[in-house]
């Protein structure tokens, strides 16, 4: 598996994937950048996975001249050079694992991968998380991602995406070879846990909350956190807005960005495998992404099943997928995602109505245990991989 990041947890469908795998009996290497100079090794994570950390040392060398924030042209030369050097060192790292299978984890990854598979003559798989070139309304280099796109789709054997629509257009459009497969971002099930965890911050600060709606995760306008909070100038007395998670530029500092709303209260983010906790304290859970791409318009986010799997009922865009499955299967209510008002009719109602959140929490349980957990729509995914690897093997 190769991917463009700073750590094989970075992506948790890729690692939830990698772990299901190995207790399938694969060998599963995660090739990935190295966050540090100490991060260069390659570090197991479970039986039968490990990783090998690129360093990717003309990135160190431009930050270290450059700092941080480079002028825009030289911020181009940096990031091509370090883009270069990471395609060859992850292709003689993808050679030296002598893999059956060769997976990547988004569009940075896909060239050298389908590189090494063809140098082996073993089957390729793109696991396209996001439409990459279409990620955001300016994608930096959004023209070379569109033509790696089309360039580099129709060569990988498979593409498997995390949404339906998202499949169309690959099939459509990028000239998939097959119909992708398309495997939802569910996490592993886990039981609901029992919680006051947000409700005791709550009253250790002097804010007892009748209601708390959490958002967590990404704190970014991408993610209309400005309407969300706006909207909780409109929240029933009692209802407090609850934000984890992490942000970057205006968003870094979101605690004093949000100062001035009264109803809103940040919390510094905790690591993925502490959130459950949290989650299950809270309320109503929140996830909104702004209609101003086609990535976020056919948004597939992980944390709609994380809401669901701790019973939250929860507050989503007015989106085709997510209606179908908000809605659909009665776990919560869709709004305009660019209308703080209809987000705060959609909380209020919810926060008078314990009958209906009672009715959309069972609903989220029964379901994340029935159907929406890796394990079940993993499924399909594993019976890929065991035929790839048997083609690979006899290559």
């Amino acid at each position: 598996m190769l991917a463009y990041w700073d750590s094989p947890t970075a992506l948790p469908p890729m690692f939830n994937h990698g772990v299901s795998l190995s207790a399938d009996g694969f060998d599963v290497v995660m090739i990935c950048l190295a966050a540090n100079a100490a991060g260069a090794a390659a570090d197991p994570l479970v039986p039968g996975l490990s990783s090998t950390r690129l360093q990717i040392r003309s990135r160190q060398f431009f930050q270290r001249l450059l700092g941080p924030a480079p002028p825009r042209p030289l911020a181009a030369v940096q990031w091509a050079v370090s883009y270069f050097e990471f395609v060859i060192k992850s292709i003689a790292a993808a050679l030296r694992t002598g893999a059956d299978v060769y997976e990547a984890n988004d569009l940075p990854p896909l060239l050298p991968a389908i590189v090494a598979a063809r140098l082996r003559r073993k089957p390729v798989v793109y696991r396209a998380h996001e439409l990459w070139s279409e990620a955001t309304p300016n994608v930096r280099f959004a023209g070379f991602w569109r033509w790696m796109e089309r360039s580099l789709v129709p060569k990988c054997d498979y593409v498997i995406t995390p949404e339906e629509n998202r499949s169309r257009i690959y099939h459509d459009e990028l000239k998939a070879r097959r119909p992708p497969m398309t495997i939802r971002n569910c996490p592993p099930y886990r039981p609901p846990t029992q919680s006051s965890r947000l409700h005791d911050e709550m009253r250790r600060r002097g804010r007892p909350s009748s209601t708390i709606v959490l958002y967590q995760g990404l704190i970014d306008s991408m993610r209309c956190i400005e309407e969300i909070a706006e909207a909780s100038r409109s929240f029933d007395a009692g209802v407090v807005l609850v934000v984890m998670g992490t942000g970057f530029g205006r968003w870094a500092g979101a605690t004093a960005a949000l100062a001035e709303f009264e109803r809103v209260v940040v919390l510094p983010p905790v690591p993925y495998e502490e959130l459950a906790p949290f989650t299950a304290s809270a309320d109503i859970g929140v996830l909104l992404y702004r209609n101003d791409c086609r990535n976020n318009y056919y948004c597939a986010p992980n944390k709609l099943f994380e809401y669901m799997m701790m019973g939250l009922p929860v507050i989503a865009p007015n989106y085709p997928g997510m209606l179908t499955l908000v809605e659909g299967e009665g776990v919560g209510l869709c709004v305009a995602p660019d209308s703080p008002r209809a987000i705060a009719e959609a909380v209020n109602h919810l926060a008078r109505d314990p009958e209906a959140r009672a009715r959309m929490r069972a609903n989220g349980l029964r379901l994340s245990k029935a159907r929406y957990h890796w394990a079940t729509e993993s499924a399909p995914l594993l019976q890929l991989y065991r035929s790839l690897a048997r083609v690979g093997a006899a290559a």
